[in-house]
């Protein structure tokens, strides 16, 4: 066979000028905003970035360094920087595979860069037309909501040209949640993506991660039969739960979506709790597990939480992680139900998409320490994070928006077949919750202040 020619300089100019003429697959959105918690970079940004976490909520300067404490153990660099950074360039990666040449950056609700820098830095190139994403996968007032209130406080600074740096100092620019030199007053228009907890690729990551971490306590003689699996994810206020999805009273009453969107019901029921976002994983993920690892039936498993934090006599889901591994070592649940001592606990952080501060100190250093005590074998399955399947899922969730807002008929993917599909939450989705009267007596400190969803 006669080796391939070069092309001549003409056909290779034609060719250059078809790429350059092929519609991004992103369009009309010329840059992609990815947002964030945020973490210190340094033991210096330890308490600035606690004050942030914990604005309006009147915490004393001396209560904030004695709950970030665990920041210590890390020399105050948060883990969270360094898996985003990583999750931006496997997304970059994939999203050139496919065409698009969009800028894609990262700003973040607590600490630099935050979203306003971002923005600035979007605005500097060019960029009008934004798409954001959270780098949470389920929807709640803290990782939903709460995103578009970071986005709408940015584009009221850019609009005003007050996004740059106050003047007085660097921890006046934190509270302010502004940096760098600014500019002009712009406006941009900004989108957002919907959760994706119930993308495919978040589905086979954590099963793959799941059924990794039955095979490390095989390799140690606990039979997979025997071992229970912990699911975890971040407790947040039991009204924030309550009120992250629509109440049946105001599902009869006729609540609607605020704008009509792709995948969601007319009458919102697609639109589920946060806490039956993760069962509704659960159902689907348990079976692949099972049949993966060639079980008889499937795994016992346990949706438990980590991180509580705000003052302890507040409500919170629950059982901590913690609480909940010293009962299985008692026989029992939390709520006192009899079940059997496990051989070895899986426990699996699907609330989470990366390593984050609440995976590495509260399950890697917490949670292995209490089952070290226990004299329980412990592994604990890995995050989503840039695994090939759950950053094809993140792309495929920006071209899904891309294509909506070209009005093009999408059909929202979703391995649980339900949502939430909103990209705009609806006023009866996504609420903070009422501030309710203590139920309980204080127990013991906490050891943060903020609600993290990274």
């Amino acid at each position: 066979m006669p080796e391939p020619t070069a092309p001549t300089h003409a056909g290779a100019t034609a060719g250059r000028q078809a790429v350059q003429a092929s519609p991004d697959p992103l369009a009309p959105y010329d840059a992609v905003l990815i947002l964030s918690y945020g973490g210190p970079m340094g033991p210096d940004d330890v308490l600035p970035f606690m004050r942030n976490a914990t604005a309006g909520r009147g915490v004393p300067d001396s209560r904030l360094l004695e709950v970030s404490g665990h920041y210590g153990r890390f020399e105050g660099v948060s883990p969270i920087n360094a898996r985003n950074a990583e999750m931006l360039d496997a997304l970059r990666a994939e999203l050139a595979r496919r065409g698009s040449r969009v800028p894609v950056v990262i700003g973040n609700r607590n600490w630099h860069p935050f979203v306003s820098e971002a923005m600035r830095t979007l605005a500097d190139a060019g960029a009008r037309r934004v798409l954001t994403m959270t780098t949470s996968a389920y929807g709640s007032y803290s990782g939903c909501r709460q995103y578009r209130e970071d986005t709408a406080a940015a584009l009221s600074l850019l609009a005003a040209g007050a996004d740059g740096e106050t003047g007085r100092g660097w921890e006046a620019d934190a509270a302010a949640r502004v940096g760098g030199a600014g500019g002009g007053p712009v406006r941009l228009t900004v989108d957002k993506t919907r959760p994706f907890y119930n993308t495919p690729g978040m589905l086979e990551a954590n099963v793959e991660a799941i059924v990794a971490a039955y095979r490390q306590l095989e390799a140690q003689g606990v039979e997979a039969s025997g071992v229970r699996l912990v699911l975890v994810t971040h407790s947040v206020p039991v009204g924030m739960e309550e009120d992250s999805s629509p109440h049946a009273e105001e599902r009869a009453a006729g609540a609607g979506p605020a704008v009509a969107e792709p995948g969601v019901a007319p009458d919102l029921s697609t639109e589920i709790s946060y806490v039956e976002q993760h069962r509704r994983l659960a159902e689907v993920l348990l079976p692949q597990v099972q049949a993966r690892l060639g079980l008889a039936q499937e795994p016992q498993t346990d949706l438990v939480y980590c991180s509580r934090s705000g003052p302890p006599q507040a409500r919170w889901l629950e059982p901590d992680v913690n609480d909940h591994l010293e009962a299985l070592a008692a026989g029992h649940l939390t709520d006192g139900t009899a079940v059997a001592v496990p051989a070895g606990v899986v426990v699996a952080p699907i609330g989470f998409v990366a390593d984050h501060m609440e995976v590495v100190f509260d399950l890697d250093t917490e949670a292995r320490e209490t089952a070290e005590r226990l004299h329980l074998p412990y592994a604990r399955a890995a995050t989503a994070g840039t695994h090939p399947a759950f950053i094809a899922s993140l792309a495929d969730i920006l071209l899904e928006r891309a294509g909506s807002a070209r009005d093009e008929e999408v059909e929202p993917a979703s391995t649980t077949g339900t949502g939430p599909f909103h990209t705009v939450c609806p006023d009866v989705c996504c609420r903070p919750g009422a501030r309710r009267r203590p139920s309980r007596p204080p127990t013991s400190p906490t050891t943060n202040e903020g609600v993290h969803h990274d």
